[in-house]
C-alpha cells in the first residue's frame, strides 16, 4: 500500500521532493516493522499510530471549540492538553515546562526538552499560538505552559506570549544560542512544525496539518507522522538519529537523480543536433560540405532548447509557484508537456508515418511564445477573450475570466 502523505508538508524540501513522494515509504518501512512488531509480541503495548488516532477524539471537540475564536487562558490550556497526548503516543516523557536562557536578553519557554547523553539539549518542545486566528504556526508565538493550566480561565495578557514570530524565534535559538539544540518541535491547537538546525539555513523544515491529518485518519499518513516525530527517530537512546538516516538516503537520490539527468541532458542534446543536421540535408537540401555547420553553435542551441524544456517541466511540477496554470483542464490537455507526452506515447508505433510532421515542434513554440509573452498578448485580444473593458478593469479579479498564462 502506498504511503499517504497527505497533511504532512515537505516545506522547501527537507527531503528531495522526489525521495519524499517515492522512496522515503522504503526506507521507513524497518522503523515501522520494528513498531508493529513489538505491538505483536505484547498485548499491553500499542503501536504509535494507534495512539495517534485515538488522539483524534480529543482533538476535534477543542478544535471545534476553539478553532476562530478569541484568544483566551482556556484555548492555551486546549494547547497543552493535546501536547501531552502527542508527546505521549510518541513516546516522549512527561512535560517539565522551564523558561531557559538563549542568550542575555532572551529566555524561551520551553514545555519539555530533551539531551543528549553528555547533557547538552538536542531537542526543545515549545507550544505555540497567535492572536490572529489564520496565522501559520511560524506566525504564531511560543508562551509558558505553566500558565495553560487545565482550570485557567480568562485573557491572554501581552506578555504571556513571546514578542519574537516562532520563525525568528527559532533563527535566534538555532543561530544565537551558545548551545542550541538540534530540534525545535512547535505544537499549536492545528500543526506541528519540526525545524532541524542543519536544514533551518535554507527554511528546510517539515510542517503538519493536524486537522487534514485527524479528519482522514489514514494509517500510512500516522505512521508516516509517527517514523519523523517520534522519540526514538529524534532522540535515540542509542544509535544514530533515524532523521539523519533518511536524509542521507535523499542525498544520495538527489545524487542519483542528478546523475541521470546529465546523461539524459546529453543524450537528448545529441538527439536534437543530429536531427537539425537531418532536417537541414533532407528538407532545407542544404550541402553540409560546402556550408558547415558550426558544431559549438549547434551545441549551444540545443542545451538552450532542453534547458527551455526543463524550465517549463519545473513550472508545471510546481503550480504553487503560478507559472504554469497546471491546474485549468484547458492548458493541462491542450499546452502542457505532459499532455505532448501522452501523444507522443500515442504515435510511437507509428513513427514512420508522423516523422515527417511537426506538430510537437509547433506545439512547443506555441508553448514557449505564450508563457513568454503571456496571454492575451495585447488589449484587443483580452476583450475578445473575455468581454471586459480593459486589462486593468479585472486586473485584481482574474479568477472571473480563467486562469491566463
Amino acid at each position: 500500500m502506498s504511503i499517504d502523505l497527505t497533511g504532512i508538508t515537505n516545506k522547501n524540501e527537507y527531503y528531495t521532493n522526489h525521495y519524499f513522494s517515492t522512496i522515503f515509504e522504503e526506507n521507513a518501512g524497518e522503523a515501522i516493522t520494528a513498531w508493529a512488531q513489538a505491538a505483536k509480541s505484547s498485548e499491553e503495548i500499542r503501536t504509535p499510530w494507534a495512539q495517534l488516532r485515538q488522539n483524534a477524539r480529543q482533538f476535534y471537540p477543542l478544535h471545534d471549540r476553539y478553532a476562530g475564536g478569541a484568544l483566551n487562558l482556556q484555548l492555551l490550556a486546549a494547547i497543552r492538553t493535546m501536547a501531552d497526548r502527542y508527546l505521549a503516543s510518541l513516546g516522549y516523557p512527561e512535560a517539565a515546562p522551564e523558561l531557559v536562557p538563549v542568550d542575555a536578553s532572551l529566555s524561551v519557554p520551553v514545555y519539555l526538552e530533551m539531551k543528549k547523553s553528555n547533557g547538552a539539549p538536542l531537542l526543545w518542545v515549545m507550544l505555540s499560538a497567535s492572536r490572529e486566528s489564520d496565522a501559520g504556526i511560524l506566525e504564531s508565538n511560543v508562551f509558558d505552559g505553566n500558565i495553560a493550566e487545565e482550570d485557567a480561565f480568562g485573557a491572554v495578557h501581552n506578555d504571556d506570549l513571546l514578542e519574537l514570530k516562532n520563525e525568528d524565534l527559532a533563527t535566534q535559538i538555532l543561530f544565537g544560542a551558545a548551545e542550541p539544540p538540534r530540534f525545535l518541535l512547535f505544537i499549536s491547537l492545528n500543526q506541528i512544525a519540526l525545524i532541524d538546525r542543519n536544514k533551518w539555513s535554507e527554511k528546510r523544515y517539515l510542517q503538519f496539518e493536524l486537522e487534514d491529518i485527524f479528519s482522514r485518519l489514514e494509517l500510512t499518513t500516522l505512521q508516516a507522522m509517527v517514523v519523523l516525530l517520534h522519540k526514538d527517530s529524534l532522540c535515540p537512546e542509542d544509535g544514530s538519529i533515524l532523521l539523519d538516516e533518511l536524509n542521507e538516503q535523499s542525498q544520495k537520490n538527489a545524487a542519483g537523480v542528478s546523475q541521470d539527468l546529465k546523461y539524459a541532458l546529453r543524450e537528448c542534446i545529441e538527439l536534437l543536433g543530429n536531427e537539425v543536421l537531418h532536417d537541414m540535408r533532407t528538407r532545407q537540401k542544404i550541402n553540409l560540405e560546402e556550408h558547415p555547420v558550426d558544431a559549438g553553435q549547434l551545441t549551444l542551441e540545443c542545451l538552450r532548447y532542453m534547458y527551455r524544456m526543463l524550465f517549463i517541466l519545473f513550472i508545471e511540477a510546481r503550480p504553487e509557484l503560478g507559472y504554469a496554470p497546471i491546474r485549468e483542464l484547458s492548458y493541462l490537455k491542450g499546452y502542457s508537456l505532459e499532455s505532448l507526452r501522452d501523444i507522443a506515447d500515442a504515435v510511437r508505433d507509428d513513427v514512420d508515418e508522423v516523422s515527417d510532421g511537426y506538430y510537437l515542434h509547433e506545439t512547443l513554440a506555441k508553448l514557449y511564445d505564450l508563457i513568454y509573452n503571456g496571454y492575451p498578448e495585447t488589449e484587443a485580444e483580452f476583450q475578445k477573450v473575455t468581454g471586459a473593458d480593459s486589462i486593468h478593469d479585472c486586473f485584481f479579479d482574474c479568477s472571473a475570466h480563467g486562469a491566463y498564462l
